[in-house]
């Protein structure tokens, strides 16, 4: 990257400038500032030569989050799919790819019972968790830490595919209820579930329409994940299973039951459908099953164009953290008497952090929706030793401020030009063309809107004629505003949609309709009604004969 530092003041200026010297002697700001090759690249030089040394003065791996690798910040996006057993994971992985990966296996019993990422690969080929840890082009290095037993219950299944080339899915277990379960596993579930919802770029969790409890575990998952709550996307599998009535009903007990664990004021995007490639049993829905389907998979193919807002995102989120982290670690070492008293001392400040939280975010201007849960940092700080803190280096942390306050908004500037250049998984949706069964919604592209083009092509006169003739034009062949009002209020449309048609129709402006004026209004209502957007202005090909060739 090319360094771009501030120009250096000398005496030979104004006194204004001389005033602005000091920056120029300020070696840690010159520094500071630079450009980026890219965002990616911005942002693995910020983490390390700002965010990193903070990290590791106050031990905020132990607390928070394990060091960033190379590879989270180079890797393609990650979805995780979470959801109970036999609700369809697994299936919906095969449905999308249009094929199986290396290692699948699907039944109505508890089937899954690795953590199995499926990537692209040369070739099919299954990597076992021991090997893919030390694997410096995979982002699971830090997997290492939750042990053997997690490890041998961990696969990557490399297979040839288009959709993996723009996304990595995560497969799960299956989400089992009781405690003789949760123990069995011999690993912390929950604990290796949120490590993958932190770094994904998306989390589907599935429903199946006959099993809509939410189980113990379950419930702890769901609360685990809780801070990724613009990843959480729902799928309610296998509702052709159901008439209208029925579906409506589990759609309902659904939102109830997950608004008793997922906490937030907005309501969790649902996909409803059957996701898998056998016949619908019952297809009463079936038009409401393909636009769910369409926004569902245009959803994935996107990502790989917000994959660098979402690295950016997180990165942010985590540097705020970092930042409050070590004023919490500085201020609860500088609350400790000097001689002693120094364990009761310790036990009430643990015991009053929220009261601590408010002190420290007054005195440094923090905001207090960037500290951790409270109980969570109570548990890890109770057996700590608060005089082996680190103090904070004032620099280091002038260099996060100028890295959240200037950095960023820099690297931010960059992602519109960067993502433009950054094609749509259009595997995903069966390719690039819409089709009547599937249409890729970018651009402002649904179902309907996609096929607009068809619609803006010069109507035919002839079709339209024994209609204008009965409005009873003038003598020099014209329909007046009135007699035109008559017949255009005839289609329902409102008053301002039919305002804009006529302003398409009237191409000489004369307050009046020529018969092809006319066709092209009732051309314009009949796209309207099909649910069309009308154009902003009237399309070349579409002007009258005379007037395309000014």
């Amino acid at each position: 990257a090319i360094l771009a530092r501030r120009p250096q003041f000398t005496d030979g200026l104004g006194s204004g400038e001389r005033m602005l010297g000091w920056l120029s002697r300020d070696k840690t700001r010159t520094n500071d500032t630079v450009t980026f090759c890219n965002v990616t690249d911005g942002l693995r030089r910020l983490y390390k030569e700002k965010l990193l040394p903070v990290e590791q003065d106050h031990d905020f791996h132990s607390f928070h989050s394990p060091e960033l690798t190379e590879a989270d910040f180079t890797y393609r996006p990650m979805v995780l799919l979470l959801g109970q057993y036999s609700t369809g994971k697994t299936t919906f992985i095969r449905h999308l790819l249009s094929r199986e990966y290396p290692g699948l296996r699907v039944g109505p019993e508890p089937t899954t019972d690795k953590f199995i990422a499926v990537i692209h690969g040369a070739v099919d080929q299954v990597i076992s968790g021991h090997a893919a840890i030390v694997d410096t082009s995979l982002p699971f290095k830090e997997l290492g830490n939750f042990g053997n037993s997690f490890l041998s219950r961990f696969e990557c299944a490399k297979t040839t595919c288009p959709v993996l080339e723009g996304i990595s899915l995560i497969d799960t277990p299956g989400v089992l209820s009781g405690e003789k379960q949760r123990l069995k596993r011999g690993y912390e579930f929950e604990a290796v579930v949120k490590w993958f919802a932190d770094r994904v770029d998306m989390i589907l969790i599935l429903f199946d329409v006959s099993k809509m409890d939410i189980s113990d575990e379950f419930r702890r998952v769901l609360q685990g994940i809780q801070g990724n709550d613009s990843k959480i996307h729902i799928m309610l599998n296998k509702s052709d299973a159901l008439t209208t009535p029925q579906l409506m009903r589990v759609y309902g007990a659904l939102m109830w039951c997950l608004g008793k664990v997922i906490d937030t004021a907005e309501v969790s995007r649902v996909y409803i459908g059957s996701f898998w490639d056998e016949p619908l049993s019952n297809d009463e829905q079936r038009k409401l099953f393909e636009s769910e389907e369409n926004d569902l998979y245009t959803h994935l193919a996107c990502l790989p164009r917000s994959a660098s807002v979402r690295k950016v995102n997180d990165l942010i989120k985590r540097a705020r953290l970092a930042k409050v982290h070590a004023y919490l670690l500085d201020h609860l070492k500088k609350k400790l008497p000097s001689m002693w008293g120094k364990d009761s001392s310790s036990k009430k400040l643990i015991s009053n952090l929220t009261t601590v939280y408010q002190a420290i975010a007054r005195e440094h201007k923090l905001s207090l929706g960037d500290f951790p849960d409270p109980m969570l940092m109570q548990e890890k700080l109770a057996d700590l030793d608060f005089a082996r803190f680190a103090k904070i280096d004032k620099k280091k942390m002038e260099r996060l401020e100028w890295m959240l306050s200037v950095d960023f908004p820099r690297l931010l500037q960059m992602l519109p030009a960067e993502t433009a250049q950054i094609d749509h998984s259009e595997s995903i949706v069966g390719g690039a063309s819409a089709s009547p069964f599937a249409v890729l919604k970018v651009n402002g592209m649904n179902e309907i809107s996609v096929y607009q083009s068809q619609w803006l092509v010069a109507p035919s006169p002839e079709e339209y004629r024994s209609e204008f003739i009965a409005l009873g034009p003038n003598p020099v062949g014209k329909i007046t505003g009135q007699q035109a009002k008559a017949k255009m209020v005839q289609s329902k449309l409102p008053s301002n949609a039919l305002h804009k048609i006529w302003s398409l129709a009237d191409v000489d402006r004369d307050g009046a309709l020529t018969l092809y004026e006319f066709s092209l209004a009732m051309h314009f209502i009949k796209m309207k009604l099909d649910g069309q957007d009308l154009p902003a202005s009237l399309p070349p090909q579409m002007l009258p004969a005379s007037e395309s060739q000014r």
